[in-house]
């Protein structure tokens, strides 16, 4: 049986919150806070993700049919249920040509682009935070391949320069751009487990002060870390705040789970469904009509956009229960339990 790690879980409930309100802002949520959680919540789930992630596996057609289930599966039902939501929504409100509005998301879902940049063909369109789930599918094949190498790490920094390199050139199909850069932080991750960096005395209390800093100063005074376009504004400065702010994360998230379990213990629950609350969360944030609750939001006794992340954060709660719900052949390649349950049958 596996070794649960509930501080990673933590972690990546709080990294995926903050991918929420980093996509809150036009919903009137704050710009600092944004780049706040921009200046570490994606590197951190490569990193978790490297983390978990075998030195020793290889491209072999397993470990890529293995990843393509586990990973592209999950994309590809999500894109139709955009479409099909989309297309349903256009029907319902007779705004737009159901169609045209069908067509537009699948062409975004078959090239896989999260966002746009100059270098993006014109007829490509965005779908949007379903990038991670290409970037990170490659970026394990290609991180396969450098590990068996001499000198990987060496390899991980060349590929992370060629991603930023040629995103201002050409941009790629299947966020395969984002790939060669997210590779560096999974590789991070394989360094973190392989040197024990998170086990206690490990590394001294100083240098963890001086991570948070470096980390606190990169997400006051920059917080420019866009991963989705391979955009690093201020450079070495966003990378590495980027991996000291995921490891000062994932310390403080391993010193509450032991010393605060009642409270970490829930968080940790919702960071195992990271995966499934991704997904639901790109059909809410394409599909759901929130000019429909604006009245409603904005009369409640809150500040308006902290009404609307309640709002958010509920409304992708509701879809997750119901992706639970739908048949195992479907909800089975998000859910791990419903998985298990099917074989053993």
């Amino acid at each position: 049986m596996k070794k649960r790690y509930p501080e990673f879980d933590v972690a990546k409930a709080i990294a995926l919150a903050g991918v929420i309100i980093g996509h809150s802002t036009y919903l009137g949520t704050p710009d600092r806070l944004a780049s706040a959680f921009y200046s570490f919540d994606m590197p951190l789930f490569f990193i978790v993700s490297g983390f978990f992630s075998k030195p020793e596996a290889k491209l072999t057609p397993d470990y890529v049919r293995k990843n393509a289930k586990s990973l592209l599966m999950p994309y590809l039902i999500t894109c139709i249920g955009v479409i099909g939501c989309s297309f349903l929504g256009a029907i319902l409100t007779g705004k737009t040509n159901p169609a045209e509005i069908a067509s537009h998301w699948f062409m975004a879902g078959l090239y896989g682009c999260g966002g746009i940049t100059p270098a993006t063909p014109a007829f490509v369109s965005a779908i949007g935070a379903l990038w991670y789930l290409f970037a990170l599918f490659f970026g394990k094949m290609l991180l396969a391949v450098v590990n068996q190498f001499r000198h990987p790490a060496i390899l991980v920094l060349g590929l992370f320069f060629c991603g930023n390199v040629l995103a201002q050139i050409i941009w790629l199909p299947w966020s395969i751009l984002q790939a060669l850069s997210a590779t560096l932080f999974l590789y991070i991750g394989q360094i973190i487990k392989k040197h024990a960096l998170l086990e206690e005395n490990s590394i001294e209390p100083i240098c963890w002060l001086f991570m948070a800093g470096i980390w606190g100063y990169s997400a006051l005074r920059f917080g420019k870390l866009y991963m989705v376009t391979n955009t690093y504004v201020n450079g070495t400065q966003d990378v590495i705040g980027g991996i000291f702010g995921s490891l000062v994360i994932l310390k403080l998230c391993q010193t509450a789970c032991k010393h605060i379990p009642s409270v970490t213990k829930p968080i940790a629950w919702i960071g195992k469904y990271t995966l499934p609350l991704f997904c639901m969360h790109l059909i809410e944030l394409n599909v759901f009509p929130y000019q429909y609750v604006s009245g409603i939001v904005e009369s409640l006794p809150l500040t308006p956009w902290i009404g609307y992340l309640i709002v958010r954060f509920a409304i992708i709660a509701l879809l997750t229960s119901i992706l639970y719900m739908l048949p195992r052949p479907i909800s089975k390649w998000y859910f791990q339990s419903r998985q298990k349950s099917q074989a053993g049958r």
